[in-house]
This record gives structure tokens, C-alpha cells and sequence, in this order.
């Protein structure tokens, strides 16, 4: 699976917390890494970025998430751009696997109820076994690719609708498919 992991820079700063050990996991059980940010860059740096290497990293960002299989964010340090990835996954319909080191619960993120989340306390010893267990999980919640032909007129309709309500196309037809799925008394859902 395609991998997109990352998480605050912050965290580098913090004894026992070693972003390499995910990757390395990640890597030992064939996955691909889509990124390598926190491996590869200086925290002091990185916040003093210009504004044009911040919008690269904001668009570099966008484009992992679109790319992804699965979202992994180490959330043991609190980070609002944390949050946003989270939100920004989830609305993509990516499976998402929160990480945090045991003693660092993330607040913001456990209360949040959604099929395609995973929140994963680790420590040292079961990092590994319980990362593949949620990344097994994760590949069985990814969406179903489904392509079809629509008329002019209707992909004019789902770009207006993306342009000025500000919905992707696909969020777009599936909330329509949802919303017939629970008005059809017919249907029972067998899953």
C-alpha cells in the first residue's frame, strides 16, 4: 500500500520518540512511503521556511493525501496541522491510523467516531505487531475505485457543484448514494 505518513516536527524534540522506527516498520512490511519530510529535515528550518516553500509543503501535503492508501499520523505532540491532515484524509475517505506514544493521549482525537479511523496507543513492544494489525484493517475499509461515463451535462453540474459549494465530486455522489441508501426501506445492509 501507498503510505503517507507524517507527523510534527515537534516530536523529534521528545526522548522516545523516533519517528524512524515507523518508517523502518513501514518499509519491513513492503509498504510505500510517499513522503519523507521528518526524516529528512531540521525543525529550526523547517518553522522558518518563506512563505512559498510553506505553500510547496501545503501542496506536497494535498497531493500525498490524494495518493495515499492510508493516512498514518504520530499525533503524540499536539499539532493543529495534525488536526487538519486528520480532517483532510477522513473527507477523502482515506483510512486514517492515529499513533501515540502511551502517556501522550491525543485529546482532540479521542472522541472522534468514524468508520475509516484507527486511534492506536503504542509503546516500544507492540508497536510493530499493532501497527500491521491496523494497516491489515485499513486495507479492508479502502474504498472501492468505480469509474463510469457520465454525459456533458452532468460533469458541467458535478464541477459547479464542486467549484461553488465547495464539495469535491466524488464526496458529491456518494453522499447521494448515501442518502438513497437510508431512505430505501428495502435495503438491508448484509456487510
Amino acid at each position: 500500500m501507498k503510505v503517507y505518513f507524517t507527523a510534527s516536527l515537534r516530536g523529534n524534540l521528545i526522548e522516545g520518540l523516533d519517528y524512524k522506527i515507523i518508517y523502518k516498520i513501514l518499509e519491513k512490511s513492503g509498504h510505500t512511503h510517499l513522503d519523507s519530510t521528518l526524516l529528512n529535515s531540521d525543525i529550526q528550518e523547517f518553522y522558518n521556511n518563506s512563505a512559498s516553500k510553506q505553500l510547496n509543503l501545503y501542496k506536497k501535503t494535498h497531493e500525498n493525501i490524494g495518493r495515499a492508501d492510508v493516512v498514518i499520523l504520530e499525533v503524540s505532540v499536539p499539532s493543529l496541522s495534525m488536526g487538519y491532515v486528520l480532517h483532510k484524509a477522513l473527507d477523502a475517505s482515506k483510512p486514517v491510523i492515529l499513533l501515540y506514544k502511551k502517556g501522550f493521549d491525543p485529546h482532540f482525537a479521542m472522541s472522534i467516531q468514524h468508520d475509516k479511523l484507527q486511534v492506536l496507543e503504542y509503546d516500544d513492544a507492540n508497536l510493530e505487531r499493532d501497527m500491521n494489525t491496523s494497516l491489515e484493517i485499513a486495507q479492508e475499509n479502502a474504498d472501492v475505485r468505480f469509474n463510469f461515463f457520465i454525459p456533458p451535462k452532468i460533469g458541467r453540474y458535478l464541477d459547479w457543484i464542486s467549484k461553488f459549494k465547495k464539495i469535491p465530486r466524488s464526496v458529491y455522489l456518494r453522499s447521494l448514494i448515501e442518502d438513497d441508501m437510508r431512505a430505501n426501506q428495502d435495503y438491508s445492509d448484509t456487510s
